[in-house]
């Protein structure tokens, strides 16, 4: 509630002090840096991939969007693209036809050896 003088920062049309906006979970400062919000609260990257992210079916990672990331949905499941890959041949399915086993997801020449 003190005085802003200089320096600050504006979220939501509210004045924030450098030091006083910072990830709701972490308390990183993020002045400056990237950041996104869930319900109101400003969050750093890492924190809101953790907590609200969808999950890469391959590597786990969260899928944030930032920095380009586009993804692949099947189902219930998604991709970072460049995890979309034949579990067999591990060539990349992005934009080609592929074929659900399971858990796997495969490409049509590894499929027709099934």
């Amino acid at each position: 509630p003190q005085t802003l003088t200089k320096g600050g920062v504006t979220y939501r049309d509210e004045p924030w002090h450098k030091e006083c906006f910072v990830c709701t979970g972490c308390k990183t400062p993020l002045a400056g840096q990237q950041f996104t919000s869930q319900d109101d609260n400003p969050y750093c990257i890492k924190c809101f991939g953790n907590l609200y992210a969808k999950k890469c079916s391959a590597c786990t990672k969260p899928i944030t969007g930032f920095g380009g990331g586009k993804y692949v949905s099947f189902e219930d499941r998604h991709w970072h693209h460049n995890c979309f890959n034949c579990a067999r041949c591990n060539t990349s399915l992005v934009g080609k036809g592929f074929i659900p086993d399971n858990d796997e997801i495969l490409c049509r020449d590894c499929s027709s050896d099934l």
